[in-house]
C-alpha cells in the first residue's frame, strides 16, 4: 500500500512540477533560469526522478509473493508496471507541451527516451536491493535487444544530422528491411534446432549466422552508396559492415562478442559527431545492457568489453572516412 501511495504521490508531483515550472518560470537571465536551462541539469534531473519512479513501481508491482506466481502472471505485472511508467512520463510531457501552447514533439520524445533509460538504471538498483539480479538482467536483455535499439539508433543518427523526420524514418525502415533475411534465418534456425536458444549462446552456432549478417551488412552498404544517401547513412552503413566483419572474425577466433553491448556503443560513437545531447540515452543503455548480459550469465566481462571496443572502433573509423 505504501509503495502504491508513493507512486501516486510521485505522479502528482511530476505533473504539478512541470506545470509550475512552465507557468511560473524564473526571470530570464537569473541564476535559477540558467540552472534550469542547463542541459546537464535537465538530463540528470530526469534520470534521478524517473530512476526513482522505476524503483517505486517495482516495489509496488513485484512483492516477494509476486515471484511465486506463474510466468504469465509475472509478465502481466511487468506490463502493468511499464504501462504505469509510460502513463506518468507521458502525462508530464503532455502537460509541459500543452503549457507551452503546442502538441508534444521531438523534445518530449527525447525526454521519454531519457526517462526510459533512467528506468533501466532504477531496475538495476532495485534488483541489487531485492536480490533479483538474474530476473532483472533477463528482462533488460530482452528489452534492450539489438533488434529494438538498432532501429532507434538509426533514426536518432539520421534525424540528428538531417533534422528531417521523414528522411530518418525512411532510412530506418530500409535498415530494418536489410536485416529481415537475417531475422528469418534466426527464426528458422530456432524452429529447426540449428540454434540452442534465442541468444545463440553456444559459440559454435554463431559463425554461420554472423556470416549471413555480414552479407546483409555488405548489401545494405552497397545499396546506400549506390543511391547517394546522406553522409550519416553512409556512416552507419560502413560502421555496421566493419563491425560485422570484426565480430565474425573474433567469433571464429574463439571470442563470443556481445552484440547487445556493441549496438548502443556504436550509436554513441557515431552520434558524437552530430549530437552530444543524444549520446545520453544510448550511453546509459550501453551500460545497463552490459550489466545485464554479464549478470544473466550470457557473456563474460571480456566479451562485453570486446563488443564495446569493436563498436567504438568501427564508429570512429566510419566518421574519419566520411
Amino acid at each position: 500500500m505504501r509503495a502504491r501511495l508513493l507512486v501516486a504521490g510521485m505522479a502528482l508531483a511530476f505533473v504539478s512540477m512541470a506545470l509550475f515550472l512552465e507557468r511560473f518560470a524564473p526571470a530570464e537571465g537569473s541564476f535559477f533560469a540558467r540552472l534550469l536551462g542547463a542541459e546537464i541539469v535537465h538530463l540528470i534531473a530526469h534520470s534521478l526522478l524517473y530512476g526513482t519512479l522505476a524503483v517505486a513501481l517495482c516495489r509496488w508491482w513485484f512483492t516477494p509473493a509476486a515471484f511465486e506466481g506463474t510466468r504469465r502472471a509475472r509478465a502481466l505485472r511487468a506490463l502493468g508496471a511499464a504501462a504505469c511508467f509510460v502513463a506518468i512520463a507521458g502525462a508530464q510531457e503532455l502537460t509541459q507541451a500543452l503549457a507551452r501552447g503546442r502538441l508534444p514533439g521531438s523534445e518530449e520524445l527525447f525526454d521519454l527516451l531519457v526517462d526510459g533509460t533512467a528506468a533501466c538504471v532504477g531496475l538495476i538498483v532495485w534488483s541489487r536491493v531485492e536480490r533479483r539480479r538474474w530476473a532483472v538482467a533477463r528482462a533488460l536483455g530482452a528489452l534492450l535487444h539489438p533488434g529494438a535499439i538498432g532501429p532507434l539508433g538509426v533514426f536518432a543518427l539520421t534525424w540528428s544530422a538531417t533534422r528531417d523526420a521523414g528522411v530518418a524514418l525512411r532510412w530506418t525502415v530500409w535498415s530494418v528491411v536489410a536485416v529481415l533475411p537475417v531475422a528469418a534465418l534466426w527464426l528458422v534456425g530456432l524452429r529447426r534446432g540449428w540454434f540452442s536458444d534465442h541468444d545463440l549462446s553456444v559459440r559454435r552456432e554463431r559463425p554461420a549466422f554472423l556470416a549471413a549478417a555480414l552479407v546483409a551488412a555488405g548489401a545494405f552498404a552497397w545499396g546506400v552508396y549506390a543511391s547517394h544517401a546522406p553522409d550519416v547513412v553512409r556512416g552507419f552503413a560502413l560502421a555496421g559492415l566493419v563491425a560485422s566483419a570484426l565480430v565474425t572474425a573474433a567469433t571464429v577466433a574463439g571470442l563470443k562478442v556481445s552484440g547487445h553491448a556493441a549496438v548502443p556503443v556504436g550509436v554513441v560513437a557515431l552520434l558524437e559527431g552530430t549530437s552530444h545531447r543524444g549520446l545520453w540515452p544510448f550511453a546509459v543503455t550501453a551500460l545497463a545492457v552490459s550489466w545485464a548480459r554479464v549478470h544473466e550469465g550470457r557473456h563474460t566481462t571480456r566479451e562485453v568489453a570486446a563488443g564495446w571496443s569493436i563498436a567504438a572502433m568501427s564508429g570512429v573509423l566510419a566518421r574519419q572516412v566520411l
